[in-house]
């Protein structure tokens, strides 16, 4: 149901309590013409105020069968929408006050140095707009249609040009769809005064008349779909929100894919992203997404689009993937594919090859470039690329160890005690010999089970907003602390997840007022509870043996995850003595790259394909502005 103003004041009050279930989602075309219209309520508060009435004649948005991301259908009507727009956020976004590369020339701070401008009147006007470009001179300059993904008011990329010629017609011919080589569009204009006139008892002048002269240097003019898109009422915080809040039904699990694809609308997603294609086949039996290491890279090293995209949506999505028939690495003779370039004797030979290659011919660093744009990250500790072996008792990583450890390794996030740890990890397989026993890989979905904790253990969960944890890395020439929340939530919002961060072996002392300390002990024993299970059949251990991911990487294979949204760990192993060489060896490469790097290439590829209005869950550090 959709919130009352009650109900958002209540959660929007406790920064602990969950929202109410909501969910619509919003298609909008990029075109000239728009289903979208729109009346002005009226101008309140002495100008400060302007309240518009949207409605859509978008079956996408009228179903009655809404849902609702959580398996269930929600009786949303989205058909008609009022939302408030203060003055003081209309001026700082004025079209006008866009530079054609993207950069706004005032801001929010100097709408006060400007005397406070109030909305003298607004309009609404509907525009013909040419499909044939006429350069601006005659009739009306409006911005011209906006991508989906923009944040600026008018287009400054895309196909269109940012200010377009028009001429205003009236509402009545403005409700009409397109004819022949025009099409129309609702727009807002806007009368500015620093000076409020006398109003009367009906508010300010409004009007939604279509009569309507030049727009003057006191005038702004906005186009109706980009101010719809960027509604900030409470009703349509909460959908975007809920569009890309992680709940476990997103999780990945220890017995197939996420939940989410029985639902219909991954139906919707995948087949507007993948048309005429069957994305089952591409799962493998583990459940995550496999994506052919050819269909990345080239043979020359260039990426491939169609398959950095599928790997990336896979990330992004699921939180991790599987990248298959990696070259440089040591099939054994029972599971021999073409990627190999070694044959069974020369295990030696490949590690050494390995560790002296060029870090730009290792498949790893190709991998992760090629998601990131051309860089990898977070080098200084460990280099740009580094290696995971099987070695002596005396290695101080406890991920190059064999099973002399008391226990597996728990799930951690990497780097940690950065204020910006890693966006995404990747790891190559390059041998993993047939005396190797057990070294499953894990992983866990943390923002699903962050988001299960508050409803298992409430007190838990605010504990553990509350509490800042210390993380730090000391010795071998590192010297780093930093302290946070293992749970961040929004501050505008109170109840939204932002990020999760965990690493029990890179903790310190935490440093709490005495009557906390107590009250965060338990509070992760039980987080640390659902995120590694142990003895017993309570909810959390059985929340952990249900969304557990659990694989024993071969060689040829790369796994990627998004470490800011996943948490990792690994299965104690042995290695048999008396075997050869060949057989004794583990060896994984592994790097890092950044999350605004490798989420802008996601964006830039999901706005090439036509779907840039993809919903996009939380990558794990609360960017969730494009609508």
């Amino acid at each position: 149901h959709l919130p009352s103003s009650h109900d958002y004041r209540h959660w929007h009050g406790s920064r602990r309590t969950s929202p109410p279930l909501i969910a619509s989602r919003t298609h909008t075309a990029t075109s000239f013409s728009s289903d979208n219209q729109v009346e002005i309520v009226k101008v309140a508060d002495d100008g400060a105020k302007l309240i518009l009435q949207f409605s859509s004649n978008d079956d996408d948005n009228n179903s009655d069968n809404n849902y609702n991301g959580d398996g269930e259908s929600s009786n949303i009507n989205s058909q008609s929408a009022t939302s408030t727009y203060h003055a003081s956020w209309l001026w700082s976004n004025d079209p006008h006050q866009v530079l054609p590369p993207g950069q706004r020339k005032s801001t929010p701070g100097q709408w006060r140095s400007k005397s406070r401008p109030m909305i003298r009147e607004a309009k609404i006007i509907h525009c013909n707009i040419s499909d044939t470009f006429i350069p601006t001179g005659k009739g009306i300059n409006v911005p011209g249609p906006t991508l989906e993904d923009s944040s600026h008011p008018l287009p400054v990329y895309g196909d269109y040009p940012a200010w377009m010629a028009a001429t205003t017609m009236s509402a009545a011919d403005g409700s009409r769809r397109k004819n022949g080589k025009t099409s129309c569009r609702p727009y807002l204009q806007i009368s500015w005064s620093t000076t409020p006139p006398i109003t009367s008892n009906q508010g300010f002048p409004c009007s939604n008349a279509a009569n309507v002269n030049a727009i003057d240097e006191s005038s702004s003019i906005y186009d109706i779909e980009w101010l719809q898109r960027f509604r900030y009422d409470d009703e349509s915080r909460l959908q975007k929100l809920k569009r890309t809040q992680v709940r476990p039904l997103h999780a990945i699990r220890n017995d197939g894919p996420p939940l989410w694809y029985s639902t219909p609308e991954s139906k919707t997603d995948l087949g507007s992203l993948y048309p005429d294609e069957d994305m089952s086949k591409h799962y493998v039996s583990n459940g995550l997404m496999n994506v052919d290491y050819t269909s990345i890279i080239r043979d020359d090293g260039q990426a491939l689009q169609e398959g950095l995209f599928r790997l990336l949506n896979s990330v992004f999505r699921d939180g991790a993937a599987i990248v298959s028939n990696t070259p440089f690495s040591h099939h054994h003779h029972h599971h021999h594919s073409e990627g190999s370039t070694t044959s069974n004797n020369d295990a030696s030979q490949l590690s050494q090859a390995l560790e002296t290659m060029p870090e730009d011919d290792l498949p790893v660093a190709k991998v992760a470039k090629a998601m990131s744009g051309g860089s990898l990250s977070h080098e200084s500790l460990y280099g740009d690329t580094y290696h995971i072996r099987v070695c002596e008792q005396t290695c101080s990583n406890p991920a190059f160890t064999t099973s002399a450890l008391p226990m597996p390794m728990p799930m951690q996030q990497d780097l940690a005690y950065y204020e910006s740890p890693p966006g995404v990890k990747i790891i190559h397989c390059a041998m993993n010999g047939r005396a190797v026993s057990g070294g499953e890989t894990t992983l866990v979905d943390a923002m699903a089970a962050a988001h299960r904790l508050r409803e298992l253990r409430p007190k838990s969960f605010e504990t553990l907003t509350q509490c800042p944890a210390t993380f730090t890395k000391q010795g071998g020439g590192a010297s780093m602390t930093y302290r946070r929340p293992h749970i961040v939530l929004s501050e505008e919002e109170g109840w939204d997840i932002n990020a999760v961060h965990w690493s029990p072996p890179q903790e310190g002392p935490v440093c709490l007022p005495p009557g906390q300390v107590e009250r965060y002990h338990e509070a992760y024993a039980d987080f640390e509870r659902l995120l590694n299970g142990g003895e017993g059949d309570d909810e959390l251990c059985r929340y952990a043996q249900e969304y557990t991911w659990e694989h024993k990487l071969r060689p040829g294979e790369m796994l990627v995850f998004n470490n800011r949204r996943m948490f990792h760990g690994r299965r104690g192993f042995s290695v048999a003595e008396g075997t050869s060489f060949e057989d004794r060896q583990r060896h994984l490469v592994a790097c890092y790259t950044n999350i605004d790097d490798t989420l802008n290439s996601y964006r830039v590829l999901l706005r090439e394909k036509g779907a840039a209005s993809t919903p996009i869950l939380n990558v794990g550090n609360g960017t969730n502005i494009v609508p």
